[in-house]
């Protein structure tokens, strides 16, 4: 007679070793995927493994790595959209920018202002730098000696109009022979000329 199944015997533990090992073998399919009751291999062999393959069905693992690696991507590429500097990389890096170059022009037409002559000047940069620039003014007769020459420093930021009046102290009555009046940028190709006669 057999022993209770309460009893630790040595049948009973070896008949339930050999029942889990086959409930294992029949739970794992190739490759130890666990498989669904429905695609589990039954006497007639109609719902198993390789039925379920072959009518197509992929798994869950397969589908769902993928597209948690592409939402895992997709998040990164957020977060580093919004810092600021990686925004100014990616931007230089596809898109074509111009060189930086300061645009000077006169603000208007010089005038006299007693002995003095006020040229009024405008400074654009274009860039992104901005910064202290050096504007180099004289005035000359017609014959091309120098009567008056002046270096003003004007702060500039990238996209802002700045204005300034560089006035230029004549002396005596050389207000009469004024014929040219020049400004540069030293360090830049820029120049204006205008004749005031």
């Amino acid at each position: 007679m057999s022993t209770p199944p309460f009893d630790d015997g040595p049948e009973w533990r070896a008949a339930g070793e050999q029942k889990a090992l086959q409930s294992a073998a029949v739970g794992l399919g190739r490759r130890g995927q666990r498989l669904e009751r429905s695609q589990q291999p039954d006497g007639a062999g109609s719902h198993g493994l390789a039925a379920a393959r072959s009518a197509g069905g992929v798994s869950l693992r397969r589908v769902l790595g993928p597209v948690l690696g592409v939402l895992a991507v997709l998040g990164l590429c957020g977060a580093a959209w919004a810092v600021p500097e990686v925004q100014s990389v990616l931007r230089d890096s596809f898109t074509e920018r111009q060189q930086a170059y300061i645009e000077l022009y006169f603000g208007k037409e010089p005038f006299f202002d007693g002995d003095e002559l006020v040229v009024p000047l405008k400074l654009v940069e274009h860039g992104d730098s901005g910064g202290r620039h050096s504007v180099r003014t004289w005035v000359q007769d017609s014959t091309g000696r120098h009567l008056a020459a002046d270096t003003e420093t004007v702060t500039t930021k990238p996209g802002a109009l700045v204005g300034v009046d560089v006035r230029l102290r004549l002396k005596g009555g050389v207000k009469r022979h004024v014929d040219l009046v020049e400004v540069t940028l030293p360090g830049h190709p820029q120049r204006l000329r205008m004749h005031l006669r």
